[in-house]
C-alpha cells in the first residue's frame, strides 16, 4: 500500500504541520510519505508530481488558501489514477458530508483529530473495513456514510512532529503546537467548539521547543489559538526558552499568539529578561467596539487589552502585532475608523487589518443569513457586504490596508509616519493616501519601494517630510530605495571629517538634515537645526 499525503502551503517558506504530525504517529511497518509543495506552482508540474508512481492512496491538508487547488487536482487526478482512494482533511472540510455531496471526485475525508484515524485507515484500504475508520465520511453503494470521529489524543502520546530533525527546513517557517483547544468561543473561529483545552506540560513544551532551536530552528511558530491561556505555564515556558537561550547563546525566534488580558505580573517579570528578539507576540483586537465584540463572543472589553498591550510594548524585548477584522456583525465605517485608531494607538510594529471569513462550521457561517451578512461563495469565502458595511466600503477599507502595510507595516518609515501623525488620526492618514493612490492609478500596478516613497512625497510634500524618510530609509541601510527626490551628493567636506574623527568603517557615510531628525527620533519635537548623522552598516 503507497500512500501520499499532500501538503500545498501558501508560499514557499512555510511547512505544513499537521500531515507532520499524522507521519510522526504512524507504526514503523505502516507506508506514508509526505509531498510538500506550495500553490505557486505550475498545475501541470503539481500534477504530475503528486501522481508520480501512481500511489494507492492519496490524501490532502485541505485549507481555504489551497481548497480550490486540490478540488482541481482531485478532478484530474480522479481521471488520471482511476483505482487511487483520494481523501482529504483540514478544517476546509470540516462539513463532512456537504464536501463530499459537493464533490464526487472524492472517495473519503477524515475528520477529527487523525494521528489514529490515519493508520487505521491504511489498514482498512489494505484489507481492512472502511467502516471501522473513526471520523471517515465515505460513500457506500450510493450513499455517503460517516463514522464518529475518533476521541482526542492524549497529551502524553502526542507525537513530536520535528524529533527526526530539520533537514532540507533550514531557514522556513516551522509551525509546532504545545495545546489545543481554546478557551474562548468567537464566533467567527473555529476553534471556539472544541471543548475546552489540553496541553502539553511546561517541561515538555520547553523541551521539544529547545531541541528544535538546537537543531537549527530560526523561526518557530506555536498554532496554539491563546499561549497564555494558563498564566502560570505560559511564564514557566518563557522561563525556560529564556534560560535556554541565555546558556546555549542560540536566539530563535518563538511567536505566540496570546490573549492580552491575561498578561500578569509574573509574566511581564518573566518577559523583561528575555533576549531581544526571542519572542515575537500576536494579540488580536478584532475591534475596539464593545457592541461589536458582544456580537461575536469576545467578552474581553478593548481597554483591557490596551493597557496590556502598551506595557508589553514598553518593555521593548518583543515584536507585537495586532490584528483587526473589518466587516464584524454591527460594524460601520465609523466604528471602524475608532477600531482603528485605537489599536493603532497601541504602538505595535504591525497592525494586520484582515477581513472576515464566513468559515464552514462557524457560528457567523451559520447565522449570516439572519445578520444579512453576504460572502464569497468559495474559499475565502470573505465578506461582501453587511448592513453595516457595504460592499465599496469594503473595498475601500481594501485599499486602506495596502496604504497601510506599504507605509506602516514595512517598518520602513517609523518617523516619517510619526510627524504625519502629529496633525492627522491614524484612520484619517491612511484613508488619504490610500484615495491618493487609487486616484493615481498605483494599485494598478506593482510599485517599487522608491515608488512608494515618491507618491507618499507627492502627496505631502514638505522638507521635514524629506528628511525624516531620508533619515529613515538610510537608518535601515536602504539608500538605493531613496527616490530621486531625495538622492543627494556626497558632502566632501563632511566625509573627509568623517574619516578624520570617526574611523569610518567600509560602508559608513555621513548626511547633514537641516531638521534635527535624531532629536526627533528620541521623542522630541522636530527642530529647524542644522544636524550631522552618521551611518553605520
Amino acid at each position: 500500500m503507497k500512500v501520499r499525503l499532500v501538503a500545498l502551503n501558501a508560499h514557499y517558506m512555510h511547512t505544513n504541520l499537521a500531515l507532520r504530525q499524522m507521519l510522526a504517529a504512524l507504526p514503523e511497518h505502516e507506508g506514508a510519505e509526505l509531498f510538500e509543495a506550495h500553490i505557486n506552482l505550475p498545475f501541470r508540474e503539481l500534477l504530475e508530481r503528486v501522481a508520480e508512481g501512481a500511489p494507492d492512496a492519496i490524501g490532502f491538508s485541505t485549507y481555504i488558501w489551497n481548497a480550490p487547488l486540490i478540488w482541481r487536482l482531485c478532478r484530474a487526478l480522479k481521471l488520471a489514477l482511476p483505482g487511487a482512494f483520494l481523501f482529504a482533511g483540514g478544517p476546509e472540510v470540516c462539513e463532512a458530508r456537504e464536501t463530499m455531496e459537493a464533490h464526487p471526485e472524492l472517495d473519503g475525508v477524515l475528520s477529527g483529530e487523525g494521528e489514529a484515524a490515519l493508520a487505521q485507515l491504511i489498514a482498512a484500504l489494505s484489507g481492512g473495513l472502511l467502516a471501522d475508520v473513526p471520523g471517515l465520511c465515505r460513500r457506500s453503494g450510493g450513499a455517503i456514510v460517516g463514522n464518529p470521529p475518533p476521541q482526542p489524543l492524549p497529551t502524553g502520546v502526542w507525537p513530536d512532529a520535528w524529533a527526526g530533525g530539520l533537514a532540507g527546513l533550514e531557514g522556513r517557517i516551522l509551525y509546532t503546537e504545545t495545546s489545543r483547544g481554546c478557551p474562548y468561543r468567537c464566533a467567527y473561529c473555529l476553534s471556539g467548539g472544541s471543548g475546552g483545552v489540553r496541553a502539553l506540560s511546561a517541561r515538555e513544551a520547553v523541551r521539544r521547543l529547545t531541541r528544535m532551536a538546537e537543531n537549527g530552528a530560526r523561526l518557530i511558530k506555536l498554532v496554539d489559538r491563546t499561549f497564555n491561556f494558563d498564566r502560570a505555564r505560559a511564564a514557566e515556558i518563557w522561563r525556560g526558552l529564556i534560560e535556554h537561550s541565555e546558556k546555549s547563546g542560540l536566539k530563535p525566534t518563538y511567536h505566540f499568539e496570546i490573549g492580552a488580558h491575561l498578561l500578569d505580573e509574573a509574566a511581564f517579570e518573566v518577559l523583561a529578561r528575555a533576549p531581544e528578539g526571542l519572542f515575537q507576540f500576536e494579540a488580536g483586537i478584532q475591534s475596539s467596539d464593545d457592541g461589536v465584540l458582544r456580537a461575536v463572543g469576545r467578552a474581553v472589553p478593548f481597554e483591557a487589552l490596551r493597557l496590556k498591550l502598551v506595557r508589553l510594548k514598553a518593555l521593548g524585548r518583543a515584536h507585537l502585532h495586532v490584528d483587526l477584522i473589518a466587516g464584524l456583525p454591527g460594524e460601520t465605517t465609523q466604528t471602524f475608523a475608532r477600531s482603528f485608531d485605537d489599536a493603532f494607538g497601541v504602538g505595535a510594529d504591525m497592525l494586520q487589518l484582515g477581513f472576515l471569513k464566513l468559515l464552514p462550521g462557524s457560528a457567523l457561517r451559520r447565522d449570516a443569513e439572519a445578520l444579512g451578512i453576504r460572502y464569497e461563495p468559495d474559499p475565502p469565502y470573505e465578506v461582501l457586504s453587511t448592513p453595516g458595511l457595504g460592499f465599496f466600503e469594503l473595498c475601500f477599507l481594501k485599499d486602506v490596508e495596502r496604504a497601510l502595510d506599504w507605509y506602516h507595516n514595512s517598518g520602513r518609515y517609523v518617523h516619517a509616519l510619526r510627524w504625519l501623525l502629529t496633525a492627522r488620526a491614524p484612520f484619517e492618514l491612511f484613508a488619504q493616501i490610500a484615495r491618493s493612490l487609487r486616484a493615481r492609478g498605483a494599485f494598478d500596478r506593482a510599485q517599487g519601494e522608491q515608488a512608494r516613497a515618491t507618491l507618499l512625497l507627492e502627496l505631502y510634500d514638505a522638507p521635514e517630510l524629506r528628511e525624516l524618510m531620508t533619515h529613515d530609509l538610510l537608518l535601515a541601510g536602504r539608500r538605493r530605495d531613496l527616490p530621486a527626490a531625495l538622492c543627494y551628493e556626497e558632502d566632501g567636506p563632511l566625509r573627509a571629517l568623517l574619516r578624520e574623527r570617526f574611523r569610518p568603517v567600509r560602508g559608513q557615510s555621513a548626511r547633514r538634515y537641516a531638521f534635527d531628525v535624531e532629536a526627533f527620533a528620541m521623542g522630541g519635537a522636530l527642530e529647524r537645526r542644522e544636524t550631522v548623522v552618521v551611518y553605520t552598516p
